[in-house]
């Protein structure tokens, strides 16, 4: 099988559509190597970094533990220097952390059930199949409109990135 350069072959006709299939098979092959290759990289790059962050975390959650039951024992000891009996004032220290503990996971509570999926992202993931099932030529499919990208000059506001294929439109803002 021949190369092909600009759309001829070495014998100077059109390709056929067989090499032009294999060519295109070929060009998407290396294509996703090289995105596999790339992921890989970025990946490798990221788990250090991260491996390094859960290491330091864990130091600071074991000082951390031990600060916590430094501080039981200075609440404890502080409420019998203050006049109760020492079993009264670790129970009150510990119910101050439980109150603490209960406030703490109710807030935990309240974020979690604003969690929502990634709407967006299913949005676009969806647009990009739906491109890539539908030939080039043919007409799109009935329905709503597609949203078009609309690009910010604040880099604090995210905006979406046009869909592959699809023009963006500038909305001048």
């Amino acid at each position: 099988m021949s190369s092909t350069s600009a759309g001829r072959t070495r014998e100077g006709r059109e390709p056929s559509l067989g090499e032009l299939v294999a060519l295109a098979t070929r060009d998407v092959s290396l294509l996703v190597r090289q995105e596999i290759d790339l992921a890989k990289a970025e990946l490798t790059r990221q788990a250090t970094s991260a491996a390094l962050g859960i290491g330091a975390l864990a130091v600071a959650g074991g000082l951390g533990l031990c600060a916590l039951i430094a501080v039981t024992i200075f609440l404890g000891e502080l409420f019998t220097w203050a006049g109760l009996e020492r079993y009264w004032s670790y129970l009150i220290t510990a119910l101050l952390y439980l109150v603490v503990a209960g406030i703490l996971a109710l807030f935990a509570v309240t974020r979690f059930r604003r969690l929502s999926p990634p709407e967006r992202t299913i949005q676009t993931v969806k647009d990009d199949i739906a491109f890539l099932r539908r030939p080039t030529g043919a007409p799109k499919p009935a329905g709503p409109a597609p949203a078009t990208a609309s690009w910010s000059h604040d880099p604090a506001t995210p905006q979406a990135s046009p869909t592959h294929g699809q023009p963006a439109v500038l909305d001048g803002r």
